[in-house]
């Protein structure tokens, strides 16, 4: 047995390495550059560390005393969670520089910065709104009204609300540390209930902590952490569905829908909702029951966020209605709004063509490689064969959340590990602790499969995180310095051509343009002439010289090109 999981997991890795080598090209779209870049050389770390695992395993000796280990990390899971508070908010802080890298963390964090100061959406001035935020990314990432300036995030406002408090202290690079200190003490909690066992949980724990995915991830501006930790609250109250537990799990799955879109949650509780449902007794009382715990977050933050954004983005149609030649602009009604925002979900679905295999193949090798070593091995033995149903339900959710985004015809771009599959990450260190607690419990298991799990999980640990860590830091700082350095002080125009490696992104403002800088687009010279030009008029000559302290981004390399 010992020798067939390491076989099969040193096969995986050589699978997941061949796709990235036939297939993932270097700077081209961001999702392959980063297999390439990236992914590639995890996979060659992956691959020592198993031949390592595999000759320790195999080798005769005194085993190593596992079951004080891991009982040991469940004991001081306290002081363990919160060293991994300390150690994220450094990282988010000085790998990560503490800036969203993608569009998808800049509108959540800019929808933060206007909750935190007590308004609903932020205000541009419309005659600047082609340059400040790319034509390309209007009413995609941000919305906007073209007529009053207003602009608001084009994800629905859930993480953002849970960004606003450390947005208004000060802190936004504290929310997603804490989203993860949190998660791993849930996870080994879960495993605790379901295991039984205090070794279980702390199994558990170290399956997640050596998990660059896991861990990675807590120094981003993603919302993928508090899709991963509210899935988990939604599953542990449901693992004993009391009345109050089902309506408990039913208003945080009602943020969870709420996130940034709905579907990440809709298909990982699939499977409960369908259970609860169908289970014997109190099952008409427990739909209900979990229809009412949705229903005040679905009705506020889905229903009520739309119908309000629709109005302010609708101001636009009345507004050039009033004053234009032709008649008034209708504003639609609810029905029509309705099927507006329906429709736009639909069109991101279809059949799965080639490219998207591609891409969920290379999601599947990087599941496989920002993971702990064997994890997604022991899950699947942790939940083969379980008769219990927590257990199913939770392999049965990581099972839908990744066959789901088949139907998803796009791959997830930016992103740090799978992205699409972190949602119901969670499940998979939870059930590869039981099912090393399965291999474990063979005659001679402890010694050998024990020490060989122990010492690939430490490694992990510490090398996988390490190299994913320097990865990070080294892409956020190759993409930073597409921009020109700023001045240490009075206002600043900073401006962005077309050209660099993902440079547009780099255009990131304040919802009112506060403080000492403004990141524009101008495609050219006569571009950045006529915008400097129209700064100058509308900020009517800032107290320090101004025509003076512009920076204008070339990149005329591509990203780390050369370096």
């Amino acid at each position: 047995m010992f020798g067939q999981f390491m076989a099969a997991a040193i096969g995986l890795t050589l699978l997941a390495a061949l796709h990235i080598q036939v297939n993932a090209v270097p700077f081209g779209d961001v999702f392959g550059h980063l297999l390439a870049v990236h992914d590639l050389p995890a996979a060659w770390m992956m691959l020592v560390m198993l031949l390592a695992g595999a000759a320790f395993g195999l080798r005769e000796g005194a085993g190593m005393s596992v079951e004080r280990l891991a009982s040991g990390i469940d004991r001081w899971r306290y002081p363990i969670a919160a060293g991994l508070w300390v150690v994220l908010c450094v990282g988010s802080i000085w790998i990560y520089r503490s800036h969203p890298l993608s569009m998808d963390e800049y509108a959540a964090v800019f929808q933060a910065k206007v909750f935190a100061a007590g308004a609903m959406h932020g205000q541009f001035p419309p005659d600047l709104l082609d340059h400040l935020i790319p034509h390309q990314f209007q009413n995609h990432f941000l919305m906007v009204n073209r007529a009053s300036g207003a602009v608001v995030s084009a994800y629905w406002p859930g993480f953002s609300l849970l960004l606003a408090p450390f947005v208004w202290f000060g802190i936004p690079w504290a929310c997603n540390p804490t989203l993860v200190a949190g998660s791993v003490l849930l996870i080994g909690r879960l495993a605790r209930d379901l295991g039984n066992s205090s070794a279980t949980a702390g199994w558990a724990m170290l399956f997640a902590l050596s998990s660059p995915a896991f861990v990675a991830n807590g120094i981003s501006y993603y919302s993928m952490p508090a899709h991963l930790l509210l899935n988990l609250v939604y599953a542990w109250l449901l693992l004993a569905p009391s009345s109050a537990r089902v309506v408990a799990a039913g208003l945080v799955g009602g943020l969870a829908l709420a996130l940034h879109n709905p579907f990440p949650h809709v298909v990982f509780a699939a499977p409960w909702v369908l259970w609860l449902a169908t289970r014997r007794g109190n099952r008409l009382r427990n739909v209900c029951l979990l229809t009412a715990g949705y229903l005040p977050m679905f009705l506020t933050l889905i229903v009520g966020w739309s119908l309000w954004r629709g109005e302010v983005l609708q101001a636009a149609a009345m507004a050039v209605g009033a004053v234009g030649d032709s008649a008034a602009v209708a504003v639609p009604g609810l029905a029509e709004r309705t099927w507006t925002l329906l429709r736009g979900f639909l069109r991101v679905l279809g059949w799965p063509h080639e490219s998207v295999v591609y891409s969920r193949l290379g999601g599947l090798a990087k599941l496989w490689l920002w993971a702990s070593p064997l994890l997604l091995l022991l899950a699947w033995w942790g939940g083969r064969q379980s008769k219990s149903s927590a257990i199913r339900l939770l392999g049965a959710s990581a099972l839908t959340t990744f066959f789901a985004y088949f139907l998803i015809r796009f791959s997830q771009g930016h992103g740090w590990g799978y992205r699409y599959f972190h949602p119901a990450w969670g499940a998979l260190p939870v059930l590869a602790a039981l099912g090393a607690a399965k291999l474990m419990s063979v005659p001679g298991g402890e010694i050998r499969w024990g020490r060989t799990l122990a010492a690939l999980a430490l490694a992990s640990l510490v090398a996988a995180n390490g190299l994913r860590f320097y990865q990070m830091g080294r892409f956020m700082s190759d993409h930073l310095a597409q921009s020109p350095p700023r001045a240490s002080a009075g206002f600043e125009l900073v401006m962005h051509n077309d050209r660099g490696y993902y440079g547009l992104d780099l255009i990131q403002n304040d919802p009112w343009l506060r403080g000492n800088s403004v990141v524009a687009h101008a495609g050219n010279e006569d571009e950045q002439s006529k915008l400097l030009s129209r700064f100058r008029h509308r900020f009517d000559a800032p107290p320090t010289p101004f025509a003076n302290r512009f920076g204008i981004t070339y990149a005329d390399r591509p990203l780390a090109a050369g370096r």
